[in-house]
């Protein structure tokens, strides 16, 4: 079914919703492993649980990408590692997984090695602090995301929908 014209967001709308996130955990994974290692199980739950701006006005916009590829070509290597942008107080923070490990793992050993790449990608905000624009408590907000991840199930509801 196609929406009809009053039901379809103005790109207006599309804006101000964008403008409202705060959080996009995204990946660049090999499409033989999606669902298996589905980025959209984080973004829920984080958006679900998690307000960025209880931690300070130094990150804005947290961005993280899953990145699981056999080898990182050219094209791809700039996916991996933490770039802070000061004019919009925004992370950019792309964590490598061991590419045969998704592939052995099953869902639940997947789940694991994505949230300890989710947490190590918070843990290399430390390396831009002299660059904030304003005070931002990554550790809080690390301790906030793994009393997510403490419940074994946090991902449950999220694979319901």
């Amino acid at each position: 079914m196609i929406a009809d014209k009053e039901q379809r967001p103005t790109a207006e709308e599309l804006q101000l919703q964008n403008d409202e996130q705060t959080l996009f955990i995204s990946g660049r994974i090999w499409h033989e492993l999606y669902p298996k290692a589905d980025p959209g199980l984080f973004l829920e739950a984080l958006r679900r649980e998690i307000d960025l701006s209880k931690y300070g006005e130094g990150i804005a916009k947290f961005y993280f990408t899953f990145v699981i590829m056999e080898e990182l070509s050219p094209n791809f290597s700039n996916w991996v590692g933490s770039d802070y942008y000061p004019e919009k107080a925004s992370i950019d923070i792309g964590i490598r997984l061991p590419y045969q490990d998704v592939v052995d793992g099953d869902e639940k050993a997947v789940i694991k090695l994505m949230e300890k790449a989710l947490l190590e990608g918070i843990d290399t905000i430390a390396e831009h602090k002299q660059e904030f624009i304003a005070p931002f408590d990554y550790r809080a907000f690390k301790k906030d995301v793994e009393a997510i991840f403490e419940n074994p199930d946090w991902y449950v509801e999220d694979l319901a929908k």
